[in-house]
């Protein structure tokens, strides 16, 4: 089975074709709930790879839970994936209002495990800033220069 997956990735590489990337094709939507709120866009969508595994995990596929966001009865369900991430932002923008604005004091209170998250997030902001999972748009270029 590992031989044919690894065939099958050769084959659809040499024809150039590539598999659609949920979290990339969420930027519009990232980039206008993080502007609404005032937080970074690269941080909503590095949250959002991280808890959702890039949005392939139960709760995104079940749940449209991409950012491992709770509630009382555990994980939040939302009616679309572009809910929950208009949620992440909101809340993201809570904590910048209370002035949690780096990820170790949003980690410390976003998650239980704290430094590994913040160490995850992290990499994965600068992995997304690399283009890792494709170009980032020139408002969001922009942003990063800004902020």
């Amino acid at each position: 089975m590992r031989y044919f997956l690894t065939i099958l990735t050769l084959c659809f590489a040499m024809l150039g074709t590539s598999f659609a990337d949920t979290v990339t094709d969420l930027r519009p939507v990232i980039n206008e709930a993080a502007a609404a709120n005032g937080v970074d866009p690269v941080l909503v969508e590095a949250i959002i790879r991280y808890e959702s595994a890039h949005a392939t995990s139960h709760a995104a596929v079940k749940k449209n839970n991409l950012a491992g966001i709770m509630g009382r009865r555990g994980q939040r369900r939302y009616e679309s994936k572009e809910d929950c991430v208009r949620d992440l932002a909101r809340i993201l923008g809570e904590y910048k209002a209370k002035g949690r604005v780096t990820v170790a004091q949003i980690g410390r209170i976003y998650c239980t495990s704290g430094d590994p998250w913040a160490r995850s997030v992290s990499a994965n902001m600068n992995s997304i800033r690399n283009g890792k999972w494709g170009a980032l748009e020139a408002n969001e270029q922009s942003d990063k220069k800004e902020g």
